[in-house]
């Protein structure tokens, strides 16, 4: 959980996850759906026991100074977001290789199952500890948002594309949806300021504070980055710059991928 706290330090005020659910549905972060990337292991993620997931290295393939940090739990993730105060986007995973993908029926069965588990565990947490006002989820997957919708309507939920289909509009009002979240690199100028008239619209992953504070100006409320110091640097010039002090002063949301991760189980599901 190093790169959490090192939000913190940062003065970043909320920070995004991506969840999975292991072998015997206990719920890991972990970015890719694959292992091979992120820990010394391989293969899905959804394959391995939670036992076989704690003891993987996720940290040294960052850093050799985060060797041995083992993959955090959702519950564990959750304790130390209220301790350090940092709102949190929960990322319901997809199951397919990529969100803009298709997924097959077997692909929808394992995203309702990975969210009705995330329900179950939210509920059982209850607000004290897993706090709506605090707690977002989000999802590619249209199958993941339902389970959401339907089983926690009192929690905010985000809808999460690549490149915006042409029903966006009806699939995020259908699934009572807070934000439109997408891929800043797909989507046109006139494209991103259609729909920020409509819905708050959040882009990912946006790394260069120039590219940062053009989308902010085109209506965004928001940007997913994997540099926060830098945007919220720019941000705060910006701030007392005549030329673009009228610009609104979005929130920023650390990174789209957690940098490195550890702690000791504390809830275990």
């Amino acid at each position: 959980m190093a790169s959490i706290r090192a939000a913190k330090q940062l003065g970043v005020s909320v920070v995004e996850v991506d969840v999975m659910l292991s072998k015997d549905d206990v719920l890991f972060i972990h970015h890719d759906n694959q292992l091979d990337r992120c820990t010394n292991g391989n293969g899905y993620l959804w394959d391995k026991t939670a036992a076989e997931l704690r003891s993987l290295d996720a940290g040294t393939w960052f850093d050799s100074k985060f060797a041995h940090e083992p993959l955090p739990l959702l519950s564990e993730l959750l304790l130390e977001c209220n301790s350090l105060g940092l709102g949190l986007n929960v990322e319901v995973k997809h199951a397919t290789d990529h969100g803009g993908d298709i997924p097959t029926e077997e692909d929808k069965v394992r995203e309702r199952r990975l969210a009705d588990v995330v329900c179950s565990f939210v509920q059982q947490l209850g607000p004290a500890i897993c706090d709506p006002a605090k707690v977002v989820f989000s999802s590619f997957s249209i199958a993941a948002l339902e389970v959401l919708d339907s089983r926690l309507p009192n929690y905010k939920r985000s809808y999460l594309v690549e490149e915006v289909p042409a029903n966006w509009e009806e699939t995020y009002r259908r699934l009572n949806c807070c934000s439109f979240n997408l891929n800043h690199k797909k989507s046109s100028k006139e494209q991103i300021q259609r729909i920020c008239e409509k819905v708050p619209v959040f882009t990912f992953t946006v790394n260069d504070p120039q590219r940062a504070m053009e989308l902010f100006s085109w209506g965004v409320s928001g940007v997913f980055s994997d540099c926060p110091r830098d945007i919220m640097d720019c941000i705060k010039a910006a701030t007392v710059s005549p030329s673009l002090s009228s610009l609104p002063m979005p929130e920023i949301q650390f990174p789209h991928q957690p940098l490195v991760s550890t702690g000791q189980p504390l809830l275990v599901q």
